[in-house]
């Protein structure tokens, strides 16, 4: 990835949020995005880490732990710093496990301060023995919990499911906030061992959206996460070509959801920016095909969507149904993009899409946390694309690319979470 530092000169990139990106491979990786017009400063640090069954539920685990180590010091010094706001989380993209440091400050808060609170939260728990076993145990089971109350909100749940089933066979499929079944084999010790391996040898990347001029004492971070990367795995990324698959589950709730995962073709940044247009035009929005089509005409749907998570060579399809209608309806759903294939879509359509997509990516430069995701995004798949380039590729795309993109769709798995009743005197 190009180096750059602030803005490019001369005319400014529309939507072109530059970063400062290093020009060579360290294990702690710094990047600097122009953040003057905000009111606060950004500051995120994470562990990149392979997304792997027998480690997700560890580091999901950690982030917990983590944030309830030194609870007290930590809130007393964020509120010190004029109500900073800051968390330790665990983020999902692609095959990769973030675990993610993040502290929002004001701008007039010194870069020193913040990065001193910053370490504490990462390194200062390395200096005691390990964790007490009374955090372990009780932040185990608030995770327990948190994991299975998952099913609460069934369109998240079905969201889910349908991705780690379309995705079965891959490391795509495994969840980041972990299992709650692996948690009993977990122990205080075990997870210090993992958390002492991975500030020792996982890849470091530090983004930061504020104010110029902050360089020279966030490089001092090189110092705490010293040497070149020592451990890293790779993820696998075969697609399973077994599909398509009918799946079926049952959940107590009043309607039912039907999901379609497709296996998609998003290798290069043109081809992405072709699927993000025919996302939008197939069920991105309620102009979209599958809206007008399955909702407004045939009225099979309480809602209808498709969506691509991110860094997932996929795309999925999930609409709230009677589930009498499920057949039906997934018949209307295989329709809608065979026409896509077949027939394409209109110029004035396509115009359409561009337009409402350029604009949500225009919005990017306005939002420091969406700038730092797009770019770290960028950054894991290694690709040098700036929003600026993204934006051209998409205004260049054409009715013919989008036709293409709909010919490598492949419908995977077809999954319907279907509602039961709720049991009656006792039975």
């Amino acid at each position: 990835m190009k180096a750059v530092l602030g803005q490019t000169k001369g005319k400014r990139e529309r939507g072109g949020n530059v970063a400062v990106v290093e020009k060579y491979m360290p294990r702690c990786r710094i990047f600097l995005l122009d953040g003057e017009k905000f009111r606060t400063n950004l500051l995120i640090l994470f562990f990149d880490l392979p997304l792997k069954r027998e480690t997700a539920t560890k580091t999901a685990l950690l982030a917990e732990v983590l944030k309830k180590t030194e609870w007290q010091q930590a809130v007393k010094q964020a509120e010190e710093m004029y109500g900073a706001l800051w968390d330790i989380s665990v983020v999902k993209k692609g095959d990769r496990q973030l675990l993610l440091f993040s502290l929002e400050t004001l701008q007039k808060v010194e870069m020193g301060e913040a990065l001193s609170f910053l370490r504490e939260r990462i390194l200062q728990p390395l200096e005691k023995s390990g964790f007490t076993k009374e955090i372990v145990e009780r932040q185990k089971e608030f995770l327990r919990r948190k994991l299975e109350s998952r099913q609460d909100d069934k369109r998240a749940f079905a969201q889910k499911r349908i991705a780690e089933e379309t995705a079965e066979g891959t490391d795509y499929s495994i969840s980041a906030d972990g299992y709650a079944e692996d948690l009993e084999d977990i122990t205080e010790k075990g997870l210090f061992h993992w958390y002492q391996k991975i500030v020792t040898q996982s890849e470091v990347k530090v983004f930061f959206c504020g104010e110029k001029g902050e360089k020279g004492e966030l490089l001092s971070l090189r110092q705490d996460f010293s040497g070149k990367v020592s451990w890293k795995e790779l993820g696998e990324k075969e697609q399973s070509k077994n599909g398509p698959r009918f799946l079926q589950e049952k959940i107590l709730a009043e309607q039912a959801r039907l999901c379609m995962g497709f296996s998609a073709d998003m290798e290069n940044g043109c081809r992405q920016a072709a699927m993000l247009l025919l996302n939008h035009l197939l069920g991105g929005s309620s102009d979209s095909l599958l809206f007008q089509k399955i909702r407004e005409e045939e009225g099979l749907c309480y809602d209808v969507k498709s969506y691509l998570e991110p860094m997932m060579p996929y795309l999925f399809i999930q609409a709230g149904i009677r589930e009498e209608d499920a057949k039906k309806t997934g018949k209307f759903i295989l329709q809608c993009i065979e026409q896509l294939k077949t027939e394409g879509v209109s110029e004035e359509k396509l115009q359409q899409a561009k337009e409402n997509i350029l604009r949500g990516y225009d919005g990017i430069s306005d939002n420091s946390w969406a700038m730092v995701d797009f770019l770290t995004e960028q950054v894991l798949r290694e690709r040098p694309l700036t929003t600026e380039k993204l934006l051209r590729q998409i205004e260049r795309t054409e009715v013919e690319d989008i036709r293409r993109a709909a010919l490598h769709l492949e419908l995977q798995v077809v999954y319907l979470l279907g509602g039961k009743e709720e049991a009656k005197d006792g039975k």
